[in-house]
């Protein structure tokens, strides 16, 4: 079994191509909680699709990534420094079940994939995260967070824990 576990921790550090996300993004155990949610087989789906995690800062900042392999599609799921400081550690995490969630549904779109994506986040447990982190980026008004979109989302998730 340790073996097993070994080689999910590979494939999932491979994910991981900058040095400074882990340092940055695990310092409340975040990561090491994420990894610990997701399945051996999705981490090996998330490294057959070439997804990498890529720590940026808004409004735009240069990346650099290393031993980059691009041939065909390479999927970034880009993490903000500054809502990661702003958002509870669940509420991260649930951010990053949800892009998952994106990543394992690329044929839904629009309010649909929103609504996908929410439910992987939802699958792990993690409901309640979403919804807080909706309400909070509503009442701080980020980009992105638009109110009519996130309530519909909101909504979705409360349906659907009925």
């Amino acid at each position: 079994m340790e073996s097993n576990n070994e080689t999910k921790r590979i494939g999932f550090q491979s994910l991981i191509k900058q040095d400074s996300f882990l340092q940055f993004f695990n310092s409340r155990q975040e990561i090491n909680t994420l990894f610990s949610l997701l399945s051996d087989d999705e981490v090996n789906k998330i490294v057959e699709l070439k997804v990498i995690f890529v720590r940026c800062s808004a409004p735009s900042s240069k990346v650099n990534l290393k031993e980059i392999n691009a041939d065909g599609e390479l999927t970034l799921i880009t993490v903000d420094t500054n809502y990661h400081s702003r958002l509870l550690p669940e509420e991260f995490i649930g951010v990053l079940l949800h892009e998952i969630g994106h990543v394992f549904n690329p044929e839904i779109q629009g309010m649909e994939g929103e609504f996908a994506a929410d439910n992987f986040a939802k699958s792990k447990g993690y409901a309640k995260w979403i919804i807080s982190g909706l309400e909070k980026g509503i009442k701080n008004n980020w980009l992105g967070f638009e109110e009519k979109s996130c309530q519909l989302r909101i909504e979705n998730i409360r349906k659907r824990n009925d």
